[in-house]
Protein backbone atom coordinates (compact mmCIF):
# COMPACT_ATOMS: atom_id res chain seq x y z
CA UNK A 1 0.00 0.00 0.00
CA UNK A 2 1.63 3.35 -0.78
CA UNK A 3 1.99 5.75 1.65
CA UNK A 4 0.02 8.91 1.70
CA UNK A 5 2.81 11.75 1.02
CA UNK A 6 0.25 14.65 2.22
CA UNK A 7 -0.44 12.83 6.18
CA UNK A 8 -0.03 14.93 9.28
CA UNK A 9 1.03 13.96 12.00
CA UNK A 10 -0.86 14.54 15.14
CA UNK A 11 -0.31 15.47 18.66
CA UNK A 12 -1.15 11.88 19.72
CA UNK A 13 1.15 10.78 17.11
CA UNK A 14 4.52 12.31 17.78
CA UNK A 15 3.64 11.67 22.21
CA UNK A 16 1.79 8.59 23.40
CA UNK A 17 3.51 5.94 21.10
CA UNK A 18 6.81 7.69 21.40
CA UNK A 19 5.91 7.81 25.45
CA UNK A 20 4.99 4.12 25.71
CA UNK A 21 7.63 2.39 23.29
CA UNK A 22 10.22 4.80 25.24
CA UNK A 23 8.60 3.33 29.13
CA UNK A 24 8.91 -0.15 27.34
CA UNK A 25 12.38 0.40 26.55
CA UNK A 26 13.21 2.07 30.34
CA UNK A 27 11.66 -1.26 31.49
CA UNK A 28 13.10 -3.71 29.54
CA UNK A 29 16.93 -1.89 30.87
CA UNK A 30 15.87 -2.04 34.37
CA UNK A 31 14.96 -6.10 33.66
CA UNK A 32 18.17 -6.48 31.98
CA UNK A 33 19.85 -4.99 34.98
CA UNK A 34 18.17 -6.97 37.69
CA UNK A 35 18.91 -10.05 35.89
CA UNK A 36 22.76 -9.16 35.54
CA UNK A 37 22.43 -8.40 39.06
CA UNK A 38 21.75 -11.72 39.96
CA UNK A 39 24.63 -13.24 38.12
CA UNK A 40 27.44 -10.79 39.13
CA UNK A 41 28.48 -9.14 42.26
CA UNK A 42 26.64 -5.94 41.78
CA UNK A 43 24.37 -5.35 44.31
CA UNK A 44 20.77 -4.76 43.28
CA UNK A 45 19.89 -2.50 45.98
CA UNK A 46 22.29 0.00 45.51
CA UNK A 47 21.63 0.27 41.56
CA UNK A 48 18.79 3.07 42.13
CA UNK A 49 21.38 5.26 43.98
CA UNK A 50 23.86 5.02 40.86
CA UNK A 51 24.55 7.81 38.61
CA UNK A 52 27.15 9.14 35.70
CA UNK A 53 28.50 11.46 38.00
CA UNK A 54 28.77 12.69 42.04
CA UNK A 55 26.40 15.65 41.68
CA UNK A 56 24.01 14.09 38.72
CA UNK A 57 21.11 13.13 39.74
CA UNK A 58 20.48 8.90 40.44
CA UNK A 59 18.90 6.54 38.29
CA UNK A 60 15.92 6.59 40.61
CA UNK A 61 15.12 9.96 39.75
CA UNK A 62 16.00 9.50 35.69
CA UNK A 63 12.95 6.68 35.65
CA UNK A 64 10.97 8.98 38.04
CA UNK A 65 11.27 12.28 35.69
CA UNK A 66 10.73 9.59 31.96
CA UNK A 67 7.21 8.42 34.08
CA UNK A 68 6.50 12.15 35.00
CA UNK A 69 6.67 13.48 32.01
CA UNK A 70 3.99 11.01 30.40
CA UNK A 71 1.84 11.73 33.60
CA UNK A 72 1.87 15.57 33.48
CA UNK A 73 1.93 15.42 29.75
CA UNK A 74 -1.69 14.02 29.65
CA UNK A 75 -2.27 16.67 32.61
CA UNK A 76 -1.28 19.26 30.71
CA UNK A 77 -2.85 18.57 27.59
CA UNK A 78 -6.09 17.58 28.71
CA UNK A 79 -6.58 20.09 31.70
CA UNK A 80 -7.14 17.30 34.13
CA UNK A 81 -4.96 16.20 36.84
CA UNK A 82 -4.51 12.27 36.68
CA UNK A 83 -3.56 10.34 39.58
CA UNK A 84 -0.31 11.87 42.04
CA UNK A 85 2.96 9.75 41.83
CA UNK A 86 4.67 10.10 45.05
CA UNK A 87 8.14 9.73 43.59
CA UNK A 88 9.16 7.32 47.03
CA UNK A 89 10.76 4.30 44.65
CA UNK A 90 13.83 2.66 46.35
CA UNK A 91 13.85 -0.39 44.81
CA UNK A 92 14.48 -1.86 41.18
CA UNK A 93 11.16 -3.72 41.27
CA UNK A 94 9.33 -0.43 42.50
CA UNK A 95 11.16 1.61 39.24
CA UNK A 96 9.84 -1.75 36.86
CA UNK A 97 6.56 -1.21 38.40
CA UNK A 98 6.51 2.72 37.64
CA UNK A 99 7.21 1.93 34.65
CA UNK A 100 4.54 -0.17 34.12
CA UNK A 101 2.17 1.99 35.81
CA UNK A 102 2.56 4.95 33.61
CA UNK A 103 1.96 2.26 30.67
CA UNK A 104 -1.08 1.81 31.42
CA UNK A 105 -1.85 5.49 31.82
CA UNK A 106 -0.53 6.34 28.73
CA UNK A 107 -2.87 3.07 27.07
CA UNK A 108 -5.78 4.71 28.24
CA UNK A 109 -5.37 8.26 26.88
CA UNK A 110 -8.05 9.20 24.34
CA UNK A 111 -6.36 10.28 20.69
CA UNK A 112 -9.12 13.07 20.36
CA UNK A 113 -8.94 14.55 23.60
CA UNK A 114 -4.94 14.77 22.86
CA UNK A 115 -5.07 15.61 19.18
CA UNK A 116 -7.81 18.70 20.38
CA UNK A 117 -5.73 20.42 22.86
CA UNK A 118 -4.87 23.31 20.25
CA UNK A 119 -8.52 24.08 20.33
CA UNK A 120 -8.89 24.11 24.81
CA UNK A 121 -5.90 25.22 25.26
CA UNK A 122 -3.58 27.69 23.50
CA UNK A 123 -1.06 28.20 26.04
CA UNK A 124 0.91 25.91 28.66
CA UNK A 125 2.40 27.28 31.41
CA UNK A 126 5.67 25.22 32.15
CA UNK A 127 7.81 26.49 35.32
CA UNK A 128 11.97 24.78 35.03
CA UNK A 129 13.36 26.60 38.32
CA UNK A 130 12.50 30.07 38.45
CA UNK A 131 11.74 30.66 34.74
CA UNK A 132 8.34 30.30 33.02
CA UNK A 133 8.34 29.28 29.79
CA UNK A 134 4.41 29.69 27.85
CA UNK A 135 4.32 27.38 24.46
CA UNK A 136 1.46 26.06 22.39
CA UNK A 137 0.94 22.60 22.86
CA UNK A 138 2.37 22.16 19.80
CA UNK A 139 5.29 23.32 20.96
CA UNK A 140 4.92 21.62 24.14
CA UNK A 141 5.40 18.78 22.77
CA UNK A 142 8.49 18.83 20.51
CA UNK A 143 10.45 21.79 22.42
CA UNK A 144 10.02 20.31 25.73
CA UNK A 145 7.81 17.21 26.63
CA UNK A 146 9.66 14.21 23.74
CA UNK A 147 13.18 15.79 24.36
CA UNK A 148 13.03 15.43 28.23
CA UNK A 149 11.41 12.44 28.05
CA UNK A 150 14.33 11.23 25.79
CA UNK A 151 16.85 13.12 27.79
CA UNK A 152 15.81 11.30 30.81
CA UNK A 153 15.51 7.67 29.17
CA UNK A 154 18.87 8.23 27.65
CA UNK A 155 20.44 9.28 31.01
CA UNK A 156 19.21 5.81 32.46
CA UNK A 157 20.68 3.57 29.77
CA UNK A 158 23.78 5.25 30.49
CA UNK A 159 24.05 5.16 33.81
CA UNK A 160 23.36 1.18 33.14
CA UNK A 161 26.00 1.27 30.66
CA UNK A 162 29.03 2.70 32.58
CA UNK A 163 28.13 0.26 35.44
CA UNK A 164 28.72 -2.73 32.98
CA UNK A 165 24.74 -3.42 32.64
CA UNK A 166 25.30 -5.68 28.87
CA UNK A 167 22.66 -3.32 27.02
CA UNK A 168 23.59 -2.16 23.82
CA UNK A 169 22.03 0.12 20.95
CA UNK A 170 19.29 -2.39 20.22
CA UNK A 171 18.38 -3.05 23.65
CA UNK A 172 17.34 0.89 23.00
CA UNK A 173 16.22 1.40 19.87
CA UNK A 174 14.40 -2.42 19.72
CA UNK A 175 11.26 -0.80 21.22
CA UNK A 176 11.45 1.92 19.01
CA UNK A 177 11.63 0.36 15.76
CA UNK A 178 9.46 -2.65 16.78
CA UNK A 179 6.05 -2.31 14.15
CA UNK A 180 2.79 -1.06 15.25
CA UNK A 181 0.22 -3.27 17.54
Amino acid sequence: MAEDKHQCLSLYDVSIPTFLRGLHTLKHLLVTATKHAQVTDISLSEMPSWSLYQDMKPLTFQVQVASNTGKKFIDRLTGQDGPAFKDDETTIEQLIERCQHTIDLLKKVDRKTIDEAHARNNTINLQLKDKVFNMTPQHYVLKFAVPNFFFHVQTAYAILRMKGVPVGKMDYLSNFLAPDA
